[in-house]
């Protein structure tokens, strides 16, 4: 998994490779329905264990209860291959401090596979840290 750390960055989120906005801001991130969910979106989270009270979001849920980890995002770090990228975000106010944001960047399947529009914008970005379209 590529790691892109990103500071003091309270905007809104889009998915880098389809453009769907994901969250309206880090410190929108707390109220309940604020996540977007895209075909690319893996995890979106603090990084420790779920809390149903707080918004968070990841594929891989059920596997990594299985799994029983308190650290989810360790656990997705060490199993995730470099087709999956990971915003690593700090926000200007203190709660909340940082938020991970990891997208699947590789192939998908043919229905959820649409148009690259945001790899335009994002492609120069991205190819500096070796990832490819």
């Amino acid at each position: 998994m590529i790691e892109i750390r990103i500071e003091r960055y309270d905007f809104q989120i889009h998915c880098i490779k389809c453009g769907i906005q994901t969250v309206p801001s880090i410190l929108d991130f707390i109220d309940k329905g604020s996540i977007f969910i895209c075909p690319h979106l893996v995890y979106l989270g603090k990084g420790g264990g779920f809390n149903e009270n707080r918004p968070e979001y990841c594929k891989f849920y059920d596997e990594l209860i299985q799994v029983g980890s308190d650290d989810y995002f360790q656990t997705l770090q060490e199993t995730l291959s470099d087709e999956h990228i990971c915003l690593n975000i700090t926000c200007s106010d203190s709660h909340p401090p940082r938020y991970f944001v990891i997208y699947n960047l590789g192939m998908l399947s043919k229905e959820e596979y649409k148009d690259e529009v945001m790899w335009n914008i994002w492609g120069s970005t991205l190819s500096k840290y070796g990832v490819s379209k």
